[in-house]
């Protein structure tokens, strides 16, 4: 066997388009607010990005944590672009075109979009006001909608796996005897 024999199909394997199962409504439906959700995020990064300052509306970042940053409306930018870029992947794993991208690439993003969103939530979740018991209706608000957020992109990242996941061969009846 030459390697061009043993790398086409190997190449062909990972290389090739995902070819999903359709999702279904409820997957298409945590989906759209998984992207919903981002660009949330990607609104309230350009709004801070436009105020020059690290952090959330509403929350900003300590002045020690503002000094680190020379170009603060840059790093927040950055951090917007970020979140279209994981809107993205999860449309992408519900559209056709999205059928185009190898499944390790866009696995890969969805397992390193979740993971992203769940720093986020820890960042959120580990506030002083809300670690501190003085949740008002806002702190209770953004916890909700940060476990919303996970659970859809969790929905959205399981579900991909499965509807993308190679069949198996099954051995034909009989041949075990």
């Amino acid at each position: 066997m030459t390697p061009d024999m043993c790398g086409g199909p190997i190449r062909r394997k990972l290389l090739g388009p995902a070819r999903p199962v359709p999702a279904g409504l409820f997957v298409r439906l945590a989906t759209y607010l998984a992207v919903l959700e981002m660009l949330v995020y990607i609104a309230q990064k350009v709004y801070m990005a436009g105020r020059g300052e690290i952090g959330m509306p509403g929350h900003p970042a300590p002045d020690s944590v503002q000094a680190r940053f020379a170009h603060a409306g840059l790093a927040q930018a950055a951090n917007a672009a970020l979140g279209a870029l994981a809107a993205t992947v999860a449309l992408a794993t519900v559209t056709r075109w999205g059928a185009r991208i190898p499944r390790w690439a866009l696995c890969c993003a969805l397992v390193l979009a979740l993971v992203m969103l769940s720093l986020g939530a820890v960042a959120t979740l580990g506030r002083p006001d809300v670690v501190g018991g003085r949740l008002g209706w806002s702190g209770v608000w953004e916890s909700l909608r940060e476990g919303g957020q996970l659970g859809a992109w969790l929905v959205v990242a399981v579900s991909y796996g499965l509807r993308t996941r190679p069949p198996r061969d099954r051995p034909a009846a009989g041949a075990g005897r």
